[in-house]
């Protein structure tokens, strides 16, 4: 997008020259990564105060929230054991008193001293007939009262902080950063678009969102900032794709494919309507200039993998080399000797490339990947070490994509010639954030399971019904069924109540199962070890597997009927769903037992049970990212992907949609951004926004 501009706008220098700031706590400010004035004031508050109305201690009326200011009168803390406590500080005004209660922070002890004065906010509730406050936000005041609110009467921020900066002193910087800017913030959306939109300025934008006058006017700021934040995410996910295409072109690969007609002709079953038609996209995608760059999504069962073998098969037979890229030497294991019984007869050499092969054999391999001497090749991370070489790599598949980071995925496409990619996961993700994330990828669906497919039956079990459930399993042992007993620990720790599968392994051979043979599986274990547990339970010599989380991929048992979760709660539900996809997947009805522990909160028992009232992948997925955000579900902070400081991409699907468009019609109109009305766009594009999110190239 043209060349790069040097600014001397007071947004851009070190936010170190701030009034308040210096060079020690810009040491500070840089952990919240704050490093320029314009990161200061986008240092966007994470919650609001309305002190424009303090109420006395005596209008605290049950269910209300309320901010108030008291006087610390006691304060006792009372030890329950297991590293659990209550912290309980009774506070006063001329009006009453108020006790604020603290769980499981017992170093609060120290800081609430007889006499100190405190700004507090929470929601009254009603105990034993006195008025509480369950984990309130709370501030010590020293000073004045006026002085140490900046604004007093007002909606006032509270800011995400670290070691060493206070509310107080954040407010300050921020002030004087805003102060410093006044009357010289550019814009960055075009004129046509703020007044369309009915957008705020930005210069009055960043006044209200640190300290605005209403709560209408706050969110006017924060809905602006919203699509701001969006937008220039899209435009680099749109910019990357667009120079991506304009390198050096991927290999074309049109019909006809006689070698893949033999192939889905042989196979055991036929294609669902959902895999042909995204086959057909993928074939599509493949023959044209542009090439293929597709996100497959599909539920555990669906397919995927037939339709990456067949988009492997198509390069194959043009002449070209297939790589598959898989996160775990189990799940390679699985699909080389799957695609080797799909292959057999065909005039393709495949290979496996795994980490614990003999390094005799991996250079053979490596050696014969160089030279041409493979065609098709599974593996692991061992695919994208810097030894490895392709002759003629045509199409890099990524199976699991989230579980890799983005320069990992992108050493796949870093030789001469650029292959096609396709990435897949059996992880739903909703539109909005998918259209967000992996804009640069077309997005493919495979939204049909095949017949006879995967069918489970959820259900949460009390500590009490264990017994109950263990029968239930020893009946299913007695009739040829096989079951998964998982736990989220390999041993046991003593700064933990988990349950281990170690320790669990020993007491089900002497208890509950001790009449069954049972295996062992956990991630400590060698290649070798993994692999004779898995055969050995694929081959109905062990009744149920002990196992961690290592089988929450890809391992396919097509006998194994049940799961069973020790400590559900301690999982997030999209990983739940991965792990109950293991079962069921032979055409028999699955069951699924979340164990829950007694220790189970209100809000993870909630959890568990939306869980087991849905199969759905997709409904799933969103309530995750609903309770978790996206940040946590597919590994963004490990992948390189900026965080999102303000936008849902679920719940603002409206503004994710609305910049997706917007951003695309803007690029469609003028690829470089050299029209004038464009200019702002381009300049903070290039002078800011790019140079901060370097994204590496996926494809």
């Amino acid at each position: 997008m043209g060349k790069r501009f040097e600014s001397r706008e007071p947004a851009h220098e070190s936010s170190q020259f701030v009034k308040g700031v210096g060079p020690s706590r810009q040491v500070l400010l840089s952990r919240l990564g704050i490093e320029t004035v314009e990161d200061l004031i986008s240092h966007f508050p994470r919650d609001y105060y309305d002190r424009s109305n303090f109420v006395k201690i005596a209008a605290a009326g049950d269910g209300r929230s309320v901010t108030f200011t008291a006087f610390v009168l006691a304060a006792s803390l009372r030890r329950l054991g297991g590293g659990r406590s209550i912290f309980t500080v009774a506070v006063g005004d001329e009006t009453g008193t108020i006790n604020l209660v603290f769980f499981n922070q017992p170093y609060l002890e120290k800081q609430f001293k007889q006499g100190l004065r405190i700004i507090a906010s929470g929601t009254v509730k009603q105990y034993r007939g006195k008025p509480q406050i369950i984990a309130p936000e709370y501030e010590f005041v020293t000073g004045d009262l006026d002085e140490f609110l900046l604004h007093t009467g007002r909606i006032t921020p509270v800011y995400p902080l670290t070691a060493g900066i206070s509310q107080r002193m954040m407010r300050r910087i921020v002030k004087s950063a805003l102060d410093k800017c006044r009357g010289m913030m550019r814009e960055n959306l075009p004129d046509e678009l703020v007044i369309s939109q009915g957008f705020m300025g930005r210069e009055e934008s960043f006044e209200q969102v640190h300290y605005p006058e209403s709560w209408k006017k706050l969110e006017l700021a924060r809905r602006r900032f919203k699509f701001e934040e969006i937008f220039f995410l899209h435009l680099l996910i749109r910019d990357r794709r667009a120079s991506f295409s304009r390198g050096k072109p991927r290999p074309q690969m049109p019909p006809p494919y006689p070698m893949l007609d033999r192939l889905l002709g042989n196979l055991p079953f036929e294609l669902t309507s959902a895999q042909k038609r995204v086959l057909d996209e993928v074939k599509r995608d493949m023959g044209s200039d542009s090439g293929l760059g597709r996100l497959i999504q599909g539920d555990v069962g669906s397919g995927k993998t037939v339709v990456g073998l067949a988009a492997m098969v198509l390069a194959v037979e043009k002449g070209f080399q297939a790589a598959l890229m898989v996160p775990t030497e189990i799940l390679a294991t699985q699909h080389y000797e799957r695609i080797e019984s799909y292959l057999e007869g065909f005039p393709v050499n495949t290979a496996i490339l795994i980490g614990s092969m003999k390094k005799s054999e991996k250079e053979r391999v490596l050696d014969d990947l160089k030279s041409g001497g493979i065609d098709m090749i599974v593996g692991t991370h061992a695919l994208i070490q810097e030894r490895t070489e392709f002759h003629q790599l045509g199409i890099a598949i990524i199976d699991e994509q989230h579980r890799f980071g983005v320069k990992q995925r992108a050493k796949l496409g870093s030789g001469d010639l650029v292959p096609h990619f396709l990435v897949m996961t059996a992880t739903p993700i909703p539109r909005s954030l998918a259209q967000t994330v992996y804009g640069d990828l077309d997005l493919s669906m495979i939204d049909e399971l095949p017949i006879g497919g995967r069918k489970v039956v959820t259900q949460v079990v009390e500590p009490a019904e264990r017994g109950d459930m263990y029968e239930t399993v020893r009946r299913a042992f007695a009739s040829g069924q096989q079951a998964f007993i998982l736990y989220p620990l390999v041993t046991e720790s003593e700064n933990t109540d988990l349950q281990a599968a170690t320790g669990g392994f020993e007491i089900l051979q002497k208890g509950e199962l001790k009449d069954f043979p049972l295996g062992l599986l956990h991630g400590r274990m060698s290649f070798e070890e993994k692999s004779k547990a898995i055969e050995m339970f694929r081959r109905g010599e062990i009744a149920g597997l002990v196992t961690t989380t290592v089988i929450e991929v890809g391992v396919d048992i097509p006998n194994a009927s049940i799961m069973i979760i020790n400590n559900p709660e301690r999982f997030g539900l999209a990983q739940l769903h991965q792990l109950r996809g293991r079962v069921g997947r032979g055409g028999n009805e699955g069951a699924c037992y979340l164990l829950r522990s007694e220790n189970t909160g209100p809000g993870g028992a909630g959890r568990l049970e939306f869980f087991a009232s849905t199969d759905d992948g997709l409904k799933v997925a969103e309530e995750d990212l609903r309770l978790r955000g996206p940040g946590e579900i597919w590994g963004f902070r490990q992948s390189g992907y900026p965080l999102f400081r303000l936008v849902n991409p679920l719940s603002d699907h409206d503004i994710v949609q609305k910049s997706w468009k917007v951003s695309g019609r803007l690029l469609g109109g003028d690829p470089g951004l050299e029209k004038p009305e464009n200019k702002v766009v381009s300049r903070y594009y290039r002078l800011y926004y790019k140079r901060k999110m370097k994204i590496p190239e996926i494809g």
